[in-house]
């Protein structure tokens, strides 16, 4: 909708200005000769200054007492009407400022009106895994979300998936959890669509990401490949967005707001009527109890087989592989092949476990697993003896990198061990770099699937069967997984190649104790706590359960869990509001990957 005479006369903007104070906007008048639309960035004046503001709607009435909008920043808006609608419920749902959220539409600097190129025709090489949904895409209906569960390389799903609905004219979203893994497919994707393939992340140079916005919002036909900071993006006739590795933690922002990329498409999916297509070797059980239908790519397994190192067999020691997976090592080194050592202990915080009874160390209050600290680190209650057998010595799981590195080069020929050598050390930053190695090792996967963390076994099997996915195809190639709890659910899982099981019965666990997805958690961090416990625990009242403070780095964490924290978000926004303009430092997590 835009002005085209006298009506309409009064536009509603929303500064460009990170506080919850302005995220009614304000009333300005639009000058006769001036044309703007919603999602229309604009300069208003704001307090005796002059800011970058954003047009979230247009009506009549008298606009003689306004102040005017003063220039049109850009003539291409970074949002429609459909999209705002999404982007308010994203502020309203991670507690975030309107300005924050809107921002995230737009390109580095203020974008451009680039002209259309003449874009390959599209060939359709393989028949589309969901045959059914790429048509209704292609026909321009709308279709049911669906998860494809399988393993990588994906650039042959995703080439089946987009060819149907590009060569409909209509555009297609890719987003990936890491810059490398998104450059390696784009490069993979560019091979089949040629300049179709258009790719973006808040790593390039802010002059590439604002072109290729400028291209890809205002011509159709493209295949934006990107980063999670592409979901907010207003692709052209969007017909199909497709996220890769949704579980992953690189689809979440760090900071506040710490918006979920699969959730803002997910929204966008069902206001815009585009399709949705989740991608990886194992769903999240947000995935699951939404009931999103999960199809499977392969005939038999999600991933490679696994062999299983029961660490019981072994005699006690200080060793960290069993004489079997030490064997296994040797002879690919010997032969030329190449070994990926998998270990967790860089960037997951280690459980403990008791050198008595060997049970894992949680809280006896809220059951969260707990490091050696003398308090929880979820709800602050001291954490004592263990539960189980009340001894006061506990051990980690598990082994850092180096550690692991020093005994392989013990164990193997001098110059055997390094990321351009035979045997490699590496971790979960590593995994995107590696592929088709003839061993993967995985140390300890007990110290993934009992971290402490209530996602840890969802996020252990996600992981784990990601480390099998590196091994090549071909007899002799392997994963062996070493574990002193062969019995364990989550090594179950892995045997069997197969995620639903484990997935359907964690659900039901959740059930019971309220964590998402069956209930909502929200985390609250600050660097003061006078008087503000009393405000979270009035403002909480009976709708919903208040942890804390309990210490963390020197900051004061509150953990709220509740069926349905949204008034208690609301009511949040105002509290969030006068702690910061106290100059005090917030982090608010909604929907927290770890607690």
């Amino acid at each position: 909708m835009s002005n085209t005479g006298p009506q309409p006369t009064i536009a509603q903007v929303v500064p460009a200005v990170p506080t919850f104070a302005v995220d009614d906007g304000f009333s300005y008048s639009v000058p006769p000769d001036m044309t703007v639309t919603v999602g229309s960035i604009v300069r208003v004046p704001l307090g005796g200054r002059r800011v970058r503001g954003y047009v979230v709607g247009l009506r009549s009435g008298d606009a003689d007492k306004l102040k005017p909008i003063l220039r049109v920043s850009s003539q291409t808006p970074v949002f429609d009407g459909r999209l705002l609608e999404t982007l308010r419920s994203i502020a309203i749902h991670y507690v975030a400022p309107l300005p924050v959220v809107l921002a995230k539409t737009a390109p580095p600097n203020l974008p451009g009106r680039p002209r259309p190129k003449r874009l390959p025709d599209v060939e359709i090489d393989h028949p589309s895994p969901v045959p059914a949904l790429t048509d209704q895409l292609a026909a321009g209906r709308h279709g049911r979300a669906h998860y494809l569960l399988g393993r990588k390389p994906w650039d042959g799903a995703v080439a089946a998936l987009a060819a149907p609905v590009l060569a409909a004219g209509r555009s297609v979203l890719v987003v990936m959890p890491s810059l490398l893994e998104m450059e390696a497919l784009a490069d993979r994707l560019d091979g089949m669509f040629g300049e179709r393939v258009v790719r973006a992340a808040s790593a390039h140079e802010a002059k590439a990401v604002t072109a290729a916005w400028s291209r890809t919002a205002r011509h159709p036909g493209h295949l934006v490949v990107g980063t999670r900071e592409v979901a907010f993006w207003p692709v052209a006739d969007l017909g199909l967005a497709v996220v890769i590795g949704e579980g992953r933690k690189g689809m979440k922002e760090k900071s506040s707001p710490t918006i979920h990329a699969r959730e803002v498409l997910r929204r966008r999916a069902a206001v815009e009527r585009f399709g949705l297509v989740l991608v990886g070797p194992v769903p999240t059980t947000e995935v699951v109890a939404a009931g999103i239908p999960v199809v499977k790519t392969q005939k038999t397994r999600a991933w490679p087989l696994v062999e299983i190192v029961d660490r019981n067999e072994e005699p006690p020691g200080g060793s960290f592989f069993a004489s079997r997976s030490m064997a296994a090592i040797r002879a690919v080194v010997e032969r030329g092949g190449r070994v990926l050592v998998f270990t967790h202990r860089r960037g997951y915080a280690p459980a403990f476990r008791c050198t008595r009874c060997r049970l894992v160390r949680t809280c006896p209050r809220c059951e969260a697993r707990a490091d050696r600290s003398p308090a929880c680190g979820r709800c602050g209650t001291g954490l004592g003896a263990c539960t189980g057998c009340g001894g006061e010595a506990f051990d980690p799981l598990g082994a850092g990198a180096e550690r692991i590195a020093e005994q392989l080069n013990r164990s193997v020929p001098a110059g055997s061990v390094g990321s351009e050598s035979p045997v490699w050390v590496g971790t979960e930053r590593d995994l995107p770099s590696v592929a088709d190695v003839d061993l993967a090792v995985v140390v300890d996967a007990d110290g993934l699937i009992h971290a402490p963390n209530y996602r840890a076994g969802e996020d252990a099997l996600r992981l784990l069967a990601r480390v099998a996915g590196t091994v090549g195809s071909g007899a002799g190639r392997r994963c062996m997984i070493q574990t002193g709890r062969p019995d364990d659910p989550v090594i179950g899982a892995l045997r069997h190649g197969d995620p639903m099981e484990l997935l359907t019965a964690t659900l039901a666990e959740r059930a019971t104790t309220r964590l998402p997805p069956a209930g909502e958690v929200l985390v609250i961090e600050l660097d003061v706590a006078g008087g503000v416990d009393a405000e979270i625990r009035e403002l909480a009242g009976s709708r919903a359960e208040v942890f804390g403070p309990a210490d963390r780095a020197g900051r004061h964490r509150w953990m709220v869990q509740g069926s349905d924290l949204r008034p208690f978000r609301i009511g949040l926004r105002r509290l969030v509001h006068r702690w910061r303009d106290a100059g005090v430092r917030v982090r608010i997590d909604v929907d927290p990957l770890e607690l």
